[in-house]
This record gives structure tokens, C-alpha cells and sequence, in this order.
């Protein structure tokens, strides 16, 4: 048949990892666990007649870090997964065998075959989701230490042997502190092209019992009680709390810091060699009671470069436990850092409680901030400490949009729209009509032209339609279903054909793209940018096809928290529907503007860009 190797590249071998028990025994697998793990619990001999029960329940999720660089970099969250099969007394007291299996999802795996004496190479492709290890190994009950030895199971890799240990498996209450850390590692010489660099387990194990908070509540509520004069956010329904908080709580969140916070030194709440400053910040619920209205929740930190995906690392993660206040409708967590991490794997606790985190749902949205959940993070810790940091905002990320009941609109430059756009009297009689202001064709896609070129796209998403908020990717525990949306009177027109709405406006360069001014919108904020994001309200006139609207954008970095000073609120923008059965020259179905009410002398003057639409209506107003 011929030779078969393995290319010199194993692509992405560890994306996530589920681990589940089968024991095998063979003299060459117990040889090799007594070269391997002996020194860590000794190897025994099982009694096969006596089972017994494990500390960990049968099922266990984790994470891992480490492994190839390479092939790991810009993954999704890593994740591990431990299932325990077979468990057996052996004959010495406090020591059990365990068996396992081991399935790491992975990317394709290429395999070199050489025919005969063909000098032409054919590729197989290896396609399977997942790679499989049979383990087997002891555990100590004293010391808690679980050591295993293994081989993959199948055709994708042969020979492919590992280890694995655990550390800090016990018997003991599940609590904020309960975490198994751990090592997997191949066997294979670092030469061979099976080998992998080392990966370290993080595991917050489910246990045969219930999880038991243990956070001191009270100290944590008087600490809130300071906030920045924060108001009241919006209550929730507490006899579901866990199916409430859940969707508040998971996603990615971006992060706001104090102007002066141009480094790390007082700002940043991260520690050793991660201490800089994040973006972004992903929280994740781990464990929830209704009964006691409390949850667990995983709070990691990362920035930019990860495309706002966040992957688990000790020293950028926290692990901490909430209640929801009702006094102030706000959900506050104690949090907790990894401890250890510089020493070894096996000495990584939980430790130092003293980071502080609230969240809430604003109940007025505005032009300025139309975030669905809001917070902030701080230390308790004294101004002078280690791990002193200043207080940080958060804020839901621009694509989360929780629509919760109860959330109003305030207009607040309608005025200055009905000034900048007086209405002009429709044509009477001409059979025309335009999108329904409830239509979907309202979320506009665009392309950004400017000096004959197309400079960027983008698109235009409905966030309020008078006082409707606009449901997207809505949950049934928060938001009734939508209404019809009724139009106002003008004060001047008795046309009820008006509409007010706010938009959220957003669009990047495209590739290559030459500015070639001093005044283009991408270049007048703090720092040149790629992407332009504008909120923006005003009116739609049914009648007339018109949407006219005053923006306002952030000229300091997104990560600055924003100042009178830093946002620009001198923005027009204009688009005009076309009427369906009109020819414009067979181009654009809707045009637009986006122009600076500046003076051309102001620093913050942009030129006028024009906006261009290919649009097919699917609903029409009549």
C-alpha cells in the first residue's frame, strides 16, 4: 500500500475538548502509566466488582489554554468537557481506578500517501469533527490528584498517545473556589509531527450537590450603594429570574474608561503580564438559582485583535457570583481573580474578592445612548493598592439589543429637524407610494460615494419608530409582542402621515479605498477610523418618501467614556425614496446625503457624502 505520514502541520488539533471515561488495560498502556503517573498516584490493581462514586458528576465543562499558537490563534471560545464512565475500588484504600475517553474537536488533519513507487503524492483529507483518546488512570482521594494515560481511537491518528493530570479533584462543598486545574500532553517526541506543545485545563467541576453561594451579599450592597448617581434601571420578573438574567447577562460587552486613562496605571483591571487595557468584556452565566436569586457568572476580558470573541485566560478572566437588587433593579457581583497562574498550573486558585461589578437596564434610551444594558466595574480596594483600578463603564455591544418592556425614547433634536427640513406639500393625485414605515425596506444598506468613487458601505437600522422600539432578536421572558405603530399630527399639517424615528447608522471603507482629503469624515476624530457609526433621529414622511434626520457621533476613541466636547451632534442626514415605477436613470432606487452643519473653518467640518440605494419595496403605504 505504501507509506503513510503525517504532513508537517496538524491544523487546530485542540478547538474544544469532551472527555468521556472507558476503561482499557493492556500491559503496554500500564507500563506506560506507571513511566508516566506513578510518581503522581501510584498505579493499583482494580476490582472491576466494585464500583464507586467520583467526586466530579458524570459530566464536566472547562476550558483550555496553551497548545500551538499557530493553529489556535483567533478561535472560538475553547472549551473542555469531562465525563466520567467507569469508576472501581482498588486494592488500596483511597485510591480509585478510573477509565475515560477523550474527544477533541478539530480541523481537518492531512495525511501524505505515496502509491507504490509513484513519485506523484496524492492528499487524503482526514474529515472528522472530533478525535477520540481512550484513558485510563488512578485517582488519590488524599491528595486529589487524577493522572491518566491514553491513545487515540481510529484512523485519523495512530499512535498518538497522551497524558493526562488533574489536580485539586476532591470531595469537598462546591463553591466559588471549587476549580480543577489540570495538563494534557502528548507523549509524542517533540520531533514527530504529532507532537503538541503542552495545554492546561480549567475546569469549575458539577458536583453530585448543589452549587452553594457563599459571597458576602451585605458588604458587597453597601459598597453599591455609591454608584456615580446612577439611576434606577428597569425591574425584571424575579419568579423567573435565571430565564431573565441569562439573556442580559451573556455577550460581549465594550468597555469605557476615564479620559486620563491614557495607560494601564490605575485603570486597568487586569493583573501580571495581561495588565493592560481590555476593550471589551464577555460575561457568561454559569450557575442560577430562582430559589435563591443568585447566579454565577464567568467575566473574561479581551480586546480588539480577537474580533469581540473572548477566550478563557487566567490571567484576563474572573469568576464571580450576583444577586439582582430590587431596590435599584440592578444585578451586583462580587468577583474573584485566578491566583497562582506565574507558579504552576496545579497551584491556580481562586482568590482576592475584590472587584465589583453592576448591571442594569436603562429605562430611557436617547440619541446619545441607546445601550440595552449598562454597568460598571470597580475595585474596593484603596487608591494606592496593587490592585487599586479606577471605576469602568459598560456597555451592551452595538449589535446586542435586548428589547426589554417598559424602555422609552427621548427625542431630543426634533426641533432642529423640523428647522433644518421644513415639510414640503406632497404631489395630490399621482398614484405614488412609499415603504410602510413598519416595512422592512426602512433598514436601509447603502454604499458611501464620494469624488466619483465608492468609498465605503453601510447600512441604516431602525432603532425607534415614535415610541415603538424596534424588536430584533427579541426574548419572550422580556418583551411583549409589538403593536401597530400609529403616526403622529404635525402641529402644522393635518397630514398623520408623519413618522418619528431614530436610526443607528454604521459604515466602514471599503478596501483600498483613498480618502485623498484632510476633511473626510474618517479622519476628524481622535484617531482615523475605518468605521463611521452615527445615531441619528428625525422624521419620515410617508407621503412624501422623505426621511430626514439630525446624527450625532463620537469623535473620541469608542473605549473614551464621551464629553460634551467629544461628540459632534452637527450632522445632517437625508434619504429620499423613489417611487418604484420611476426610472432614475435604472441606478438607485434611494438616494441620500450625510453633510456637516459646520462652517468649512471648523476642525470638525467633513465633506458631504453621498449615500446610494438599490431598494425593492416589499410593502407600500397607501
Amino acid at each position: 500500500m505504501g507509506s503513510i505520514a503525517l504532513m508537517p502541520f496538524l491544523m487546530s488539533l485542540f478547538l474544544s475538548t469532551t472527555i468521556f471515561l472507558n476503561t482499557f488495560s493492556s500491559y503496554a498502556s500500564l507500563l506506560t502509566y506507571t513511566d508516566h503517573c506513578a510518581s503522581m498516584v501510584p498505579n493499583t490493581t482494580p476490582n472491576e466488582s466494585k464500583f464507586k462514586v467520583f467526586p466530579l458528576a458524570e459530566l464536566q465543562v472547562g476550558y483550555y489554554l496553551g497548545g500551538s499558537d499557530d493553529s489556535l490563534r483567533n478561535r472560538k471560545q475553547k472549551h473542555v468537557t469531562l465525563r466520567i464512565k467507569n469508576v472501581y475500588e482498588t486494592n488500596v484504600s483511597g485510591i480509585l481506578n478510573v477509565g475515560a475517553m477523550l474527544m477533541v474537536p478539530s480541523a481537518t488533519t492531512y495525511y501524505h500517501v505515496n502509491v507504490g513507487n509513484s513519485t506523484h503524492a496524492n492528499i487524503w483529507h482526514c474529515k472528522r469533527s472530533s478525535i477520540r483518546f481512550s484513558l485510563y488512570g488512578f485517582w488519590s482521594e488524599s491528595s486529589g490528584k487524577l493522572c491518566m494515560i491514553g491513545s487515540e481511537i481510529g484512523e485519523c491518528l495512530e499512535h498518538l498517545e497522551i497524558v493526562l493530570k488533574l489536580y485539586n479533584v476532591v470531595n469537598l462543598s462546591n463553591t466559588i473556589s471549587t476549580l480543577v486545574t489540570g495538563r494534557f500532553e502528548s507523549l509524542s517526541p517533540k520531533h514527530e509531527v504529532s507532537y503538541f506543545e503542552p495545554i492546561s485545563l480549567f475546569i469549575f467541576p458539577r458536583m453530585g450537590y448543589d452549587y452553594e453561594y457563599t459571597l458576602d451579599t451585605k458588604e458587597a450592597k453597601n459598597e453599591s450603594s455609591d454608584e456615580g448617581g446612577l439611576v434606577p434601571g428597569l425591574a425584571i420578573n424575579l419568579i423567573r429570574l435565571c430565564s431573565n438574567i441569562y439573556p442580559m447577562i451573556n455577550g460581549i460587552y465594550d468597555l469605557q474608561y476615564h479620559s486620563d486613562c491614557y495607560s494601564e496605571k490605575n485603570c486597568s483591571p487586569l493583573w501580571g503580564d495581561s495588565r493592560q487595557l481590555p476593550y471589551i468584556v464577555s460575561l457568561e452565566g454559569m450557575v442560577c438559582s430562582d430559589v435563591k436569586q443568585r447566579v454565577k457568572v464567568l467575566i473574561g476580558f479581551g480586546n480588539i485583535d480577537s474580533g469581540y470573541r473572548w477566550s478563557f485566560n487566567p490571567n484576563a478572566t474572573l469568576v464571580g457570583e450576583g444577586w439582582w437588587d430590587e431596590r435599584k433593579n440592578q444585578l451586583h457581583v462580587i468577583a474573584c481573580r485566578f491566583l497562582g497562574v506565574e507558579e504552576s498550573v496545579a497551584s491556580v486558585h481562586v482568590g482576592d474578592c475584590s472587584t465589583r461589578m453592576s448591571l442594569r437596564i436603562p429605562k430611557i434610551w436617547s440619541i446619545n445612548d441607546a445601550s440595552s444594558i449598562v454597568g460598571q466595574i470597580w475595585s474596593n480596594k484603596t487608591v494606592g493598592d496593587a490592585a487599586y483600578f479606577k471605576r469602568i463603564i459598560l456597555r451592551s455591544h452595538q449589535d446586542k439589543r435586548t428589547r426589554v418592556s417598559g424602555i422609552k425614547y427621548e427625542y431630543t433634536k426634533l426641533e432642529k429637524v423640523r428647522k433644518l427640513c421644513p415639510r414640503q406639500e406632497p404631489l395630490k393625485n399621482k398614484g405614488i407610494r412609499y415603504p410602510y414605515v413598519n416595512s422592512s425596506d426602512m433598514r436601509i444598506e447603502f454604499s458611501v460615494g464620494y469624488s466619483d468613487q465608492i468609498l465605503a458601505w453601510g447600512y441604516c437600522d431602525p432603532l425607534v419608530i415614535n415610541d415603538q422600539i424596534q424588536q430584533k432578536n427579541l426574548d419572550e421572558n422580556f418583551v411583549p409582542k409589538s403593536s401597530h405603530t400609529q403616526p403622529f399630527i404635525s402641529a402644522n399639517s393635518s397630514s398623520t402621515y408623519l413618522y418619528n424615528i431614530s436610526y443607528q447608522i454604521s459604515f466602514s471603507l471599503v478596501p483600498d479605498a483613498k480618502l485623498g482629503e484632510e476633511n473626510s469624515i474618517f479622519n476628524t476624530t481622535e484617531n482615523a477610523t475605518e468605521t463611521v457609526n452615527v445615531s441619528a433621529e428625525g422624521v419620515y414622511d410617508v407621503e412624501a418618501g422623505s426621511l430626514c434626520m439630525v446624527g450625532c457621533r463620537n469623535l473620541g476613541s469608542e473605549n473614551k467614556m464621551p464629553t460634551t466636547a467629544s461628540v459632534d451632534c452637527e450632522i445632517l442626514v437625508k434619504f429620499q425614496f423613489l417611487p418604484p415605477n420611476a426610472k432614475n436613470n435604472g441606478c438607485y432606487n434611494i438616494k441620500g446625503s450625510m453633510e456637516s452643519n459646520r462652517k468649512i473653518s471648523d476642525p470638525l467640518y467633513f465633506k458631504p457624502l453621498d449615500l446610494f440605494s438599490v431598494a425593492f419595496y416589499t410593502t407600500e403605504a397607501k
